[in-house]
């Protein structure tokens, strides 16, 4: 009894031979067609996962690229500091500044202080140490990594007048220290 529902309609003639052939030639090419658009989807597929891991890994490369630029610039900096770095002698004025959240003091000479206050030179931090940096120096590794900048003063030039100013004709002393 292995014959199809076909078959048996066939041998008790309720179908005649043309249309069970062309019955079997359909049944055949559905087959055929539906193994093909399985083929497709799953081809579709895998051409799309591989798409996808394609822009995944382009943007791991970006990541890793930014991350190597970002060591080579803190490397720059770091060298730029060891190179241009001043010689702090130990003075008898304590200069106080802000650092994050904490006011840091330094004992500095008198000739680090003026210049610290013109803006020649500027305060960086690096190691855990606190370094003294020209002013050109720290605008470049400003460029490269600004963490290091602790301070950095502004060489302002003469000081606007103000009209309305009562105080104008009293000038403040350099030297007054808080």
């Amino acid at each position: 009894m292995g014959n199809s529902l076909q078959d048996q309609f066939l041998k008790v003639g309720l179908v005649d031979k043309k249309k069970h052939a062309q019955a079997k030639k359909e049944k055949h090419a559905q087959k055929k067609s539906s193994a093909t658009d399985q083929k497709d989807e799953i081809t579709s597929m895998a051409k799309q996962a591989l798409a996808q891991k394609k822009e995944r890994d382009k943007q791991l490369n970006k990541k890793k690229i930014a991350q190597r630029e970002a060591k080579e610039a803190t490397a720059k900096a770091r060298q730029l500091i060891e190179t241009h770095k001043i010689q702090m002698d130990a003075g008898d004025i304590t200069y106080n500044f802000k650092h994050e959240k904490t006011i840091k003091k330094l004992s500095l000479t008198q000739k680090s202080v003026d210049s610290l206050v013109q803006g020649k030179v500027g305060i960086v931090m690096i190691a855990g140490d606190y370094q003294l940096v020209p002013a050109d120096i720290i605008y470049k590794v400003r460029e490269l990594n600004p963490n290091f900048v602790v301070l950095l003063n502004t060489p302002s030039a003469k000081k606007q007048k103000d009209e309305d100013d009562p105080y104008a004709e009293y000038e403040i002393p350099d030297d007054l220290m808080w």
